[in-house]
């Protein structure tokens, strides 16, 4: 904290001559160096293939992701009164027989004072058996009540009592806690049918006293948009430019690390918003046009007040110059919101761990709260978050040291297992039908199965007891527990490879690498349309809380000048990203000076052009702008057409179809990973790129039209969207709302900052792991050689017995 203050402290001090860039200073970290600008020269033909018909090269696809919400029966508006939980709206959803949500909500002394009513308005499956299912409710560790699951047909909405004795001034914690049985059926597979589900807009806690909305803390308690979303809109006057946007970019930032939540989404435009939101307005005396957007008589520093709706807020930063910007954020950072930082961006989150390498963690770290399970499929999940040089290959496993227990009567067939972002990656059969106890029992979880970032690991337990086969109703006893899993269970992370490998989105969403290095980043909005602008703006809001720290972030209009350095995130439009690659960076026409509020006519060609039918000769569709993929499809239809086949062409087919089978199952690839999908109508794209330079990386994202543009921002605003980006590129389907994955077909080392002999011996372990071929030849050569030091040496040994 001492640094941090110590830091903050220099830019107050050399506040009045810091440009424009350097308004986005970390509040939370050193200062930074200057930026350098960043070159996009050399990746034009690469960028051009990817903006243009398909995504086909890497190593394959991954299993595609719904993110589109169930339809929910939104209320007509949303309680003014009514203070809304933390987390977003995918965290209000119960699955299967046994599932826990955690909540947090922030109240004043005066909410305190009077205590208040809980309100959580559900839906459950028509599947729930309300007879015998429920939904238990404590805040802050007190029971406060419980009700049935019984509204399979529309959102009913429950009123909890909560006293003033079970409430606290701050953060105070919701677990609701819910047990679903099925009505007809006791096999596993119909636990995947079991779920309920809160509507965030009609849920919340309301106070008997209402909390001022003058106060910073206010902030926390905002509702969310019909979207789902946190709103938070910039409001910027007709006129404005990149340096209006400069001295902005620091308060976003502050303001989404103060309320620290994943769903984030900034808007740009000229007019105050309308629902729950936060509006925000930079002005300073020496920008006479950010003065149109405040009242004459504004005070100076940083305030709050309520908005023009009665569900917003309006947070306005009034300095006389801007370079008193990072001074006033200072003052704000140590007294009004430290109390807002301390228990939110900076306190450990329940359901997510950020790992270290030979560190030791339990469950006890992630939340999780040891019960008895009477169930049948006993589910529980966390997040994991790897540092940004982590390498995941074959060199070490991560191993779940297990404490557990099951009751007798459990059939043979049970069994416990793990999976790794979706995929299973061991299992520990149970077949003691007498019960059995685990003390430590090691499951180990190849590293492989990991990325850098964001990951999350599912237990599941199988849990069937004959008696589970007839189902009969009247001699069901759910109450008999059959497993219990102790929040002593360890996960232990062992000594990793560190070398920081791009192209990587993982480590984008999961903490912001590279661009929460100490550099400057270059964010270049090819286009001054609100649109763009408001994505670029949502992109810095969302990694610098994945960073949990302000990224030192300059927007500017334009492309990048030939020839710099450094990484950079480039926002476009994609006839404006096609014009740059074929006319150059000087050659491209000047983007405006001043922001463009009116939506952009850009149009793209709405025609799909369908293939031509040829019978075992079609190029499919997803594939005809890779020439990888033509060439391997060019060489499948013609492999049969050059006569007689010989051994060794077979032999050597075989083998690549061998290495190519083993290269899937290493990586936790299925065969259906490597179809290339039907292209998008409607589609955006996320690409990482190295700088031609040698040096940074380049992040584009394209999309057809500033309307597109906006989908692509919300879609990036949630979290089942963001948490899931890795890869080398991302290919958002806008009618479906769906996210496409594709992994990279080869990495480059960015960073390298551990030159120890256990370091590097680590990643030459991982390397080779990666081209097992040239591994398997290594260990071919080692033994020809040892065979024939062998054969020299034995013959000349010994002793002669022919004397």
């Amino acid at each position: 904290m001492h640094k941090l203050l110590s830091s903050l402290a220099t830019l107050v001090v050399l506040g009045a001559s810091v440009a424009p860039a350097a308004m986005a200073q970390s509040l939370l970290s050193d200062p930074s160096a200057a930026s350098p600008a960043v070159s996009l020269k050399g990746l034009g033909q690469d960028h051009g293939q990817s903006l243009g018909q398909g995504q086909g090269q890497g190593l394959g696809y991954s299993t595609i992701l719904s993110t589109r919400p169930k339809a929910l029966a939104i209320a007509a508006g949303r309680d003014a009164t009514l203070t809304a939980f933390e987390q977003p709206n995918s965290a209000l959803r119960f699955e299967g027989e046994d599932d826990v949500i955690n909540l947090t909500l922030l109240l004043d002394a005066t909410n305190v004072a009077d205590g208040g009513d809980l309100v959580l308005a559900y839906r459950n499956a028509v599947s729930v058996m309300p007879e015998n299912s429920l939904v238990s409710v404590l805040v802050n560790g007190s029971p406060v009540g419980d009700f049935a699951v019984r509204s399979p047909s529309g959102f009913n909405t429950q009123t909890i009592a909560v006293p003033p004795s079970a409430l606290r001034a701050g953060v105070n914690e919701v677990q609701l806690r819910a047990v679903q049985r099925h009505r007809v059926d006791c096999s596993i597979e119909a636990t995947y049918e079991l779920w309920t589900e809160f509507d965030e807009q009609t849920s919340g806690f309301r106070p008997r006293s209402a909390s001022g909305a003058t106060e910073f803390a206010s902030l926390r308690t905002v509702g969310r948009n019909s979207l789902g979303l946190t709103d938070i809109r910039l409001i910027l006057p007709q006129g404005s430019g990149e340096l209006a946007l400069n001295r902005a970019t620091p308060m976003l930032q502050t303001l989404a690390l103060a309320l620290n939540r994943d769903d984030i989404s900034v808007t740009l435009t000229d007019t105050p918003g309308t629902g729950p939101g936060i509006d925000v307005v930079v002005a300073s005396d020496d920008d006479q046009t950010s003065l149109e957007a405040i009242d004459s008589n504004t005070p100076y520093g940083l305030s709050i007040a309520p908005g023009a709706d009665p569900l917003r807020r309006k947070v306005v930063l009034r300095t006389s110059t801007g370079g008193e910007i990072p001074g006033v954020l200072l003052n704000a950072v140590q007294g009004p919101l430290k109390a807002i930082f301390d228990s939110g961006i900076r306190a450990p989150r329940k359901g997510e761990i950020r790992s270290e390498a030979s560190s030791v963690y339990t469950l006890a770290d992630t939340g999780y709260v040891s019960a008895p399970f009477s169930g049948r499929l006993f589910r529980t999940r966390f997040d994991m978050i790897m540092p940004a040089e982590f390498y995941p290959a074959e060199y070490a496993t991560l191993d779940l040291a297990l404490h557990a227990a099951t009751s007798p009567g459990l059939k043979p067939t049970s069994q416990l297992l793990v999976r790794v972002n979706d995929q299973i990656v061991n299992s520990l059969p149970m077949r003691d039908t007498g019960g059995e106890v685990f003390s430590g029992r090691k499951l180990e979880l190849p590293l492989r199965a990991f990325r850098p970032g964001r990951n999350q690991i599912e237990v599941l337990a199988e849990l069937e007891r004959p008696s589970d086969d007839s189902c009969v109703f009247a001699e069901r006893d759910d109450t008999v527990p059959r497993f219990i899993l102790l929040d002593t269970t360890e996960i232990r992370v062992p000594a990793l490879a560190r070398v920081a490998r791009l192209p990587e989105l993982a480590t984008l969403a999961g903490s912001a690498y590279p661009y929460a290095e100490a550099a400057a980043v270059d964010v270049h909005v090819l286009q001054s349309d609100a649109a763009s602008i408001s994505t670029a703006l949502t992109i810095i809001t969302k990694m610098s809380i994945s960073a949990q720290a302000p990224l030192l972030a300059r927007l500017n209009f334009g492309p990048p000048k030939s020839g710099s350095e450094g990484n950079a995130l480039v926002i476009a439009s994609k006839k404006a990203a096609e014009d740059l690659v074929r006319l150059g960076p000087s050659g491209v026409p000047a983007a405006s000076n001043e922001i463009v509020f009116a939506p952009s006519f850009d149009t793209a060609d709405p025609i799909v052009t369908a293939g031509i039918n040829l019978s075992g000769a079609a190029v499919p569709k997803a594939l005809s702008s890779d020439p990888a993929a033509l060439l391997d499809a060019f060489r499948q239809t013609t492999r049969d057409q050059g006569g007689e086949s010989s051994f060794s062409n077979a032999l050597s087919a075989k083998v690549d179809e061998v290495y190519r089978s083993f290269g899937k199952w290493l990586n936790y690839q299925s065969a259906s990973d490597q179809q290339a999908p039907a292209e998008p109508r409607r589609k955006a794209v996320l690409i990482q790129r190295p700088n031609v330079s040698g040096r940074g990386v380049v992040t584009w994202l394209t999309a057809d039209t500033s309307f597109d543009m906006t989908e692509v921002s919300e879609m990036l605003s949630k979290p089942a969207v963001w948490n899931r980006m890795q890869g080398e590129s991302v290919v958002f389907d806008l009618d479906a709302d769906t996210i496409r994955t594709t992994q990279a077909q080869s990495y480059f080392a960015h960073e390298l900052s551990d030159y120890g002999p256990g370091n590097l011996r680590r990643i030459a372990a991982a390397w080779l792991s990666d081209h097992f071929r040239i591994y398997v030849l290594v260990v071919m050569a080692l033994m020809a050689v040892f065979a024939i030091w062998l054969g020299r040496i034995v013959p000349g040994a010994g002793v002669r017995t022919d004397q």
